[in-house]
């Protein structure tokens, strides 16, 4: 399986991440603002991140092996889930240190540097989130359309933080200049609470995912085709399995053929194998269809 556009644009992805992580993590200790410095943290645990995905990319697109017979698939909900965790771990540990940086009577930031900071990576975040998912709409990678939301919750970060620092210099100007010192803490408090939608919207389907949970959509799917294909056939019955991996689907179907069942040859099987498998959509590298046929209910159990 070829995906050297998905790896490409990974690669790509994960040097820019890279480079905002540095400027971040230096424009915060120059600045002395927490928030700046949280956004350079969380760009470079996002870079870590697309090193793994990255891996993980790499390693789908190659054959299985005596090891690994069914590919590396269940890679692709692993990594997700460690994105997930990380985002909601570093969530709660921004909360805190904004409840904390409150507490202790707010903090001294350089404005005129962290304004232009987040007035820069605005534009710069917004604009390759947006040329990512324009890319993706050809590729229709899985890994990246999770990987992307790093990018948009870095730009709504910068967004919170260039919004955040304008009004801490507007309340200087008008003398309100004790509580500007407020601002860099409720910042990280209120970035913390946006990132956690995201968060939950990447674990969800990860843990399921790795936890082998029975996705409804394919499962409907596979059963209204069996039904109809019984009914037409006059199949006696059958059993179907299905799990997702990331973008992989395994599916498995048992059929119990009645006893008086006119079978000509073997290749009468293969059409209706043939037949089942149209009608569950388009074939592809991702897709595991097995299809059996028996006389004997034993077989299904």
């Amino acid at each position: 399986m070829s995906n050297r556009g998905e790896q490409s644009l990974l690669k790509q992805s994960t040097l820019l991440m890279f480079a905002v992580s540095i400027a971040g993590i230096a424009t915060g200790f120059v600045s002395g603002s927490q928030s700046i410095l949280f956004d350079g943290f969380f760009s470079l645990i996002a870079t870590f991140i697309k090193v793994l995905m990255l891996i993980t990319a790499k390693l789908i697109a190659k054959q299985s092996n005596q090891r690994f017979q069914f590919g590396f698939w269940h890679l692709e909900p692993m990594v997700l889930l460690i994105e997930g965790s990380f985002l909601l771990l570093i969530a709660i540990y921004a909360f805190l240190n904004g409840v904390f940086g409150i507490i202790n009577g707010g903090r001294e930031i350089e404005l005129g540097l962290v304004i232009i900071y987040a007035a820069v990576f605005t534009v710069v975040e917004f604009a390759y989130f947006f040329y990512v998912r324009h890319r993706n709409r050809t590729l229709k990678s899985s890994l990246i359309q999770f990987d992307n939301i790093s990018w948009l919750v870095d730009a709504m970060l910068s967004v919170g933080l260039l919004v955040s620092f304008l009004a801490a210099l507007l309340l200087q100007s008008q003398g309100y200049g004790e509580w500007a010192k407020f601002v860099d803490p409720l910042i990280l408090i209120v970035l913390a609470l946006t990132m956690l939608p995201p968060a939950f919207k990447i674990l969800g389907p990860a843990l399921q995912d790795v936890l082998g949970i029975a996705p409804d959509t394919l499962d409907e799917q596979v059963r209204e085709v069996m039904e109809a294909a019984k009914v037409e056939h006059g199949f006696d019955d059958y059993v179907s399995y299905v799990q997702k991996h990331g973008r992989a689907r395994f599916i498995e179907i048992h059929v119990v053929l009645p006893a008086n069942y006119r079978l000509q040859s073997v290749g009468q099987l293969d059409v209706l194998r043939e037949e089942i498998s149209a009608k569950l959509g388009k074939p592809d590298a991702a897709r595991w269809l097995t299809i059996s046929f028996t006389g004997d209910r034993k077989w299904i159990a």
